[in-house]
């Protein structure tokens, strides 16, 4: 970990923080893990949003009853565009465990749609896309792979 002089400007730590981010690295003044992971499009996830439109097409289907818990990683679809969720919350305030799937989604399940492989994520956000192109036959073939996602 890198240990700052109190009086290095927060500029120049948040500058040799993200120059380390991709690799993982702690923060010089939270001491917070940063990492950027890249997150595969997989199996499991096409598997799901296939589940979602087979139930509902384009409607609003309950995760939990539709999917189950298979990978519980349909969330992880919405860095592509492919799902979105149902943002009004339950009267206790959870979520509601309801998505449904894009016109993009769409057009992916039905092989009208390359997406590129991999999203670029850091704290819960996309920030960006990157990798190959893939249809949604190469998204089925490809299995989660902890070693991958952990950069070891």
């Amino acid at each position: 970990m890198y240990k700052h002089d109190p009086s290095t400007p927060l500029v120049a730590l948040k500058s040799w923080l993200l120059a380390r981010v991709d690799k993982g690295e702690r923060c010089p003044v939270c001491n917070q893990y940063a990492k950027v992971y890249k997150r595969k499009l997989n199996s499991g996830m096409a598997v799901s949003l296939v589940r979602m439109y087979k139930a509902a097409g384009l409607g609003w289907v309950h995760i939990p009853t539709v999917v189950g818990s298979r990978s519980r990683e349909e969330g992880k679809l919405r860095y592509w565009g492919l799902v979105e969720e149902e943002l009004e919350k339950r009267p206790d305030g959870g979520r509601s465990g309801y998505w449904r799937v894009t016109p993009l989604g769409e057009l992916f399940i039905q092989g009208k749609a390359s997406l590129y492989s991999h999203a670029r994520i850091y704290d819960g956000r996309c920030l960006g896309l990157t990798g190959d192109q893939i249809t949604i036959k190469d998204a089925l073939t490809e299995k989660f792979d902890l070693d991958e996602l952990m950069g070891t």
